[in-house]
């Protein structure tokens, strides 16, 4: 499974380093639905990516709010462990909807 990308901002998901998330448009992607490791991988690789471009980006981590978790005690886990990952990479981020984690680059 790969991460959806607004179809609006790139041409395929494969080009994630192209268009999208230059001043002014936002890059999305949609991680919800992925498993932690799937997104938290997808996302290593394109923060790296996205700091060699060296230009101001906007990029909007769609990461759910944990709705479809199984089980009503168990929290969820894909917005903590993005959350956690860019942290540990040194990124800023806000909170501009539930389930939406704005990092600018």
């Amino acid at each position: 499974t790969t991460a959806q990308v607004s179809a609006s901002t790139l041409s395929s998901p494969n080009s994630m380093g192209g268009g999208g998330g230059g001043a002014g448009q936002p890059l999305f992607i949609d991680l919800h639905g992925l498993h932690v490791q799937e997104a938290t991988d997808f996302l290593r690789y394109h923060i790296q990516e996205w700091r060699a471009r060296k230009a101001p980006m906007v990029v909007n981590l769609l990461v759910g709010t944990g709705h479809h978790t199984r089980g009503s005690r168990t929290p969820a886990r894909l917005p903590l462990a993005v959350e956690e990952l860019l942290r540990a990479e040194s990124l800023q981020y806000s909170h501009p909807q539930p389930g939406v984690l704005e990092i600018r680059l």
